[in-house]
This record gives C-alpha cells, sequence and structure tokens, in this order.
C-alpha cells in the first residue's frame, strides 16, 4: 500500500517536472550555455586584468539569470538559501572552514535576490 503511494506520488511529480522542462526548454538551453560559458571563461582567466569572474560571480549571475530563463520564483530563492544554509552548518561541522564561508555567501546572495523577488512579487500583487 505504500509502495502504490509512492509510485503515484513519483509519477506525479515527474509529470510535472516533465512538463516544467518542456515548457522552459529554451530557457534550459540559454541558461546552460551562458553558465558553461562563464565556467570556461574563468577557467581562461579570460577578465582577469579587468574583471574578476570568479565562482561567486557566476553563481550570483546563475540566480540572476534563473529568474527570466527558468521562471524562478521567491519561493525557490528561498529554498534554495535553505539548502545552503544546510550545507554550510554541514560543512561548519566538519571543519571545513573556507567551503563552509563560501556556502554562507552563496546564502545571502540566494536570500538577497528571494527578498527582492518577493518584494516585486507583493508589490505587483497589491497595486
Amino acid at each position: 500500500m505504500i509502495r502504490s503511494y509512492l509510485f503515484k506520488l513519483f509519477n506525479k511529480k515527474y509529470d510535472n517536472l516533465n512538463q516544467w522542462a518542456i515548457d522552459h526548454l529554451v530557457g534550459l538551453f540559454i541558461f546552460n550555455i551562458i553558465m558553461s560559458l562563464l565556467v570556461l571563461l574563468n577557467t581562461a582567466e579570460y577578465f582577469k586584468p579587468f574583471f574578476f569572474l570568479g565562482i561567486n560571480v557566476i553563481f550570483f549571475i546563475g540566480l540572476i539569470l534563473s529568474i527570466p530563463l527558468l521562471g524562478a520564483r521567491s519561493k525557490s530563492m528561498f529554498f534554495i538559501s535553505i539548502i545552503f544554509l544546510v550545507f554550510a552548518i554541514f560543512l561548519k561541522i566538519l571543519k571545513i572552514e573556507i567551503w563552509a564561508e563560501r556556502t554562507a555567501v552563496y546564502t545571502f546572495q540566494s536570500l538577497l535576490i528571494g527578498v527582492i523577488l518577493l518584494t516585486r512579487e507583493s508589490i505587483n500583487k497589491h497595486w
């Protein structure tokens, strides 16, 4: 009985995810191309003398691009920030300080974008 319930739940979520991927196919393609290009430019140190294109900048650009290309809302940004917060705590417990600090930066970046999106969504809803 539990197995059949989990199977139905999985199929429903799979269908929802499949429909979302079909609806955002072009956005996913453009998002992946831009993120791959940014990682390659970071690896080649293309902007090094003028602009530091580090992984933090790439992550922040990815969060910003996910809004128009993937349809991210404030709810998804808050979910991302909670995941990164839990991961930062886990890394801190394991005494991996550098990665814990970097993950905390990602947490606050997604939290900031989530608050901005929530403000924009509530202004659009009430005005």
